[in-house]
């Protein structure tokens, strides 16, 4: 493990040894039971003889027992119209065997599956290669993103925790650094990638919520920044304008219900790329997605952030409304004023929000303003020499 202050290594063996107690609770037995029933699915459907007579029906079992597949309610329509539809059962059978068990860099594999195969995300890819080979690969989801900045270990790059990760390099590296999260952790009986995502879980589900330790977004909070911004934001209107103009420069195509909203004499509609919302998913989910304030969409149509803007209103009617998505891989994020902020994480405990909690991010006026003014002159410099978007 790369070097940590004693107080961030204090804060890992509190949780270590907090984690090897729980191991003996049922609810711990009951965790690691799960867990090794789950490789054992996995290891036995997507061996290499299975894969080779792999059916329509066989990969829907599969993917419906994946953990990553529990943001969709409706798993049916998502593996007939964007996973078997637009690749077909031969293309998919051919890719996961070359993903598991071809030749070469697993950063390579990746990409190529990837760019192969439609309707994948990281947390997918990423439980399938872990689940078959838990002595080889990491799974990276919600849990590491979440734990390991809160532990506040600095073995990755920011950026892997603030959005998803694309490329096989980038899989290649959280490998090599949870490795040696795994190998720190060993003399608490941490064996393999399965037994550290037991561990994350532990802390994600356990810790975290009881706040035995100080997490470092809180810590960040308590830092006045340095430096003044001239974009200033204290109204509606304006929230969602910088939220389309920040959702450009960063490459998605943003969407927003308050077409004929203006900010600044602006009408939002016209910043916004989307006029109307692409047809993603069920009657019933787009009925929920044209009521959010502004939506982020990527180049396959599929949203990637909601944001509501709680001006006056209270944030609980912005929750509840982003909610509705939970079945739909979405993060979900409330911007508001700052002094809602404890509004906000108190909410969070409620039992309906909490299995999904960790999907939840709360922006203010502050930090989407500091968040623009520097993405602003770096899409300009960007466009300038490269000519790109």
């Amino acid at each position: 493990m790369p070097p940590s202050t004693d107080d961030h290594m204090k804060g890992v063996e509190i949780c270590a040894k907090d984690y090897v107690a729980w191991l003996k609770t049922d609810q711990g037995k009951e965790n690691v039971e799960e867990h090794r029933e789950h490789e054992r699915f996995f290891k036995e459907r997507m061996s290499p003889q299975k894969l080779e007579k792999l059916t329509e029906a066989d990969f829907s079992d599969i993917f419906k027992i994946l953990w990553a597949s529990r943001i969709w309610s409706n798993k049916e329509w998502y593996i007939s119209n964007k996973l078997l539809a637009p690749n077909g059962i031969e293309k998919i059978r051919t890719e996961l065997r070359k993903l598991l068990y071809g030749d070469g860099d697993i950063a390579i594999r990746y990409d190529e599956f990837r760019s192969n195969v439609k309707g994948f995300g990281v947390s997918s890819i990423s439980e399938i290669l872990h689940m078959v080979f838990p002595d080889k690969y990491c799974l990276w989801n919600e849990k590491p993103k979440t734990v390991i900045p809160y532990l506040e270990l600095d073995i990755l790059p920011g950026k892997f925790f603030r959005y998803q990760i694309t490329k096989g390099s980038e899989y290649a590296k959280c490998v090599e650094k949870l490795a040696k999260v795994k190998e720190a952790l060993k003399q608490y009986g941490v064996r393999d990638f399965i037994d550290l995502d037991i561990f994350f879980w532990h802390i994600f589900e356990h810790i975290i919520p009881d706040k035995k330790l100080v997490s470092s977004a809180e810590k960040r909070r308590t830092v006045v920044a340095k430096d003044k911004v001239n974009t200033a934001i204290s109204t509606h209107e304006g929230a969602e304008y910088y939220l389309l103009e920040l959702g450009k420069m960063l490459g998605y195509s943003p969407y927003t219900v308050d077409q004929g909203a203006e900010f600044a004499g602006k009408r939002l509609g016209e910043a916004a790329l989307l006029k109307q919302i692409p047809s993603f998913a069920s009657e019933r989910d787009m009925k929920t997605v044209k009521e959010i304030d502004v939506l982020w969409f990527n180049e396959d149509e599929n949203p990637e952030c909601a944001f509501e803007v709680e001006h006056t209103t209270d944030i609980v009617h912005g929750l509840d409304r982003l909610i509705q998505l939970q079945h739909q891989y979405v993060k979900f994020v409330i911007v508001a004023p700052e002094e809602k902020r404890s509004r906000f994480e108190s909410l969070l405990q409620r039992v309906q929000y909490r299995k999904v909690r960790d999907r939840f991010r709360f922006i203010s006026y502050d930090e989407l303003a500091d968040f623009y003014a520097i993405a602003s002159p770096f899409y300009k410099l960007k466009m300038k020499l490269l000519g790109e978007d």
